[in-house]
């Protein structure tokens, strides 16, 4: 009974914490698309109007630059060791909790 006080306190602590991280993170996600998608439609419209020119060459080059850095530091993070380091309860509670609240989020 000892030994499994531990395990289990740490499973459950991780899969809650990883629960509120995976909650926050679809929340936050879902406002700035939201942000993003009325800037688009007020540039659309602004266009539209003829009050702005957009450069699509440039907005093309800007937003590939954007999503080729962003993308090169998940890679830079998610290294295998970073979860494995955590023992195998506390990695997979978190993770478990992670799915279960991007899921409820």
């Amino acid at each position: 009974m000892e030994g499994i006080l531990p395990a289990m306190t740490s499973i459950g602590g991780s899969f809650f914490l990883g629960a509120i991280v995976g909650y926050f993170a679809k929340k936050i996600i879902k406002i700035l698309m939201f942000v993003a998608g009325g800037v688009a439609a007020f540039l659309s419209y602004l266009q539209q109007q003829e009050i702005i020119s957009i450069n699509l060459d440039k907005l093309e080059e800007s937003s590939n630059f954007i999503f080729t850095s962003i993308l090169s530091s998940f890679n830079n993070v998610t290294q295998i060791g970073d979860t494995t380091s955590l023992g195998i309860p506390m990695a997979g509670g978190l993770s478990a909790g992670f799915v279960i609240g991007v899921m409820k989020g």
